[in-house]
């Protein structure tokens, strides 16, 4: 039933040319970043030693900004499309599962994540065999980039749970993603007894990944991340229904 769900979606958005669209405005500027970053390296006199790593901070950072801007759109559109029609409440009267359809939600969002998680690949990819690339760090990256974007759709399903309309979930989500960003520098801010806020920081646990280190830990931060905002908009929307 959860894949029977994320079809439908998948095959909306895809039949609208949303997704489409998206993908290719994405393009423009991970080219652009894609070809500065590429620049420095062609210096007859400069090694292109580290080139893997600066692509992996240059244009997978970018590609991350993109998905924190995009995913809560589809995330929010996805489900808040339903909620304002007042579909949650013909769900709760079919042998469906308010999980199941949060799930399938979910999924669909996480698929079409995936082109743009891929993009950077393809791009830093299209030098193979003629640059020094460490096809490992950016396989890393791109994971990171695939799990981030993951939490990015949990927390933009909370929000449109919290809020049917696009106009305030969307900013709602950018706020919330916004405060677990900037976590880190509670550190810099406070004292070192309060440290640990930097491990709820999400930009913590793409560092790694994007030196071409997979750790369990931040796998495991992003999964958690993932499943707290779900059960949290499981919860705002099973108290929709009682209402």
């Amino acid at each position: 039933m959860i894949w029977l769900i994320a079809q439908r979606d998948l095959l909306a958005v895809f039949r609208d040319g949303s997704a489409w669209f998206l993908l290719a405005v994405a393009q423009v500027p991970l080219a652009w970043i894609f070809l500065g970053t590429l620049d420095p390296f062609l210096e007859p006199t400069t090694s292109a030693a580290g080139l893997d790593l600066a692509l992996t901070r240059q244009v997978f950072g970018a590609a991350t900004v993109l998905l924190l801007v995009v995913t809560p759109l589809l995330a929010g559109r996805a489900l808040g499309s339903e909620l304002q029609a007042g579909l949650e409440a013909l769900h709760g009267t079919a042998p469906l599962r308010l999980s199941e359809w949060l799930l399938g939600k979910f999924l669909a969002t996480a698929i079409l994540n995936l082109p743009f998680c891929l993009l950077p690949l393809a791009l830093c990819l299209s030098l193979y065999g003629t640059a020094p690339l460490d096809v490992g760090v950016l396989l890393a990256a791109t994971l990171g980039l695939w799990l981030a974007s993951l939490a990015f759709a949990a927390v933009g399903l909370f929000a449109a749970s919290l809020s049917a309309r696009p106009a305030t979930a969307a900013p709602l989500a950018y706020a919330l993603l916004l405060l677990l960003s900037v976590l880190a520098r509670g550190e810099e801010l406070a004292a070192a007894a309060v440290g640990w806020l930097s491990w709820l920081s999400w930009q913590q646990h793409l560092f790694w990944p994007f030196v071409g280190v997979v750790r369990s830990s931040d796998v495991l931060y992003f999964v958690l991340l993932s499943a707290l905002f779900l059960a949290l908009a499981h919860r705002q929307l099973d108290n929709r229904r009682y209402r």
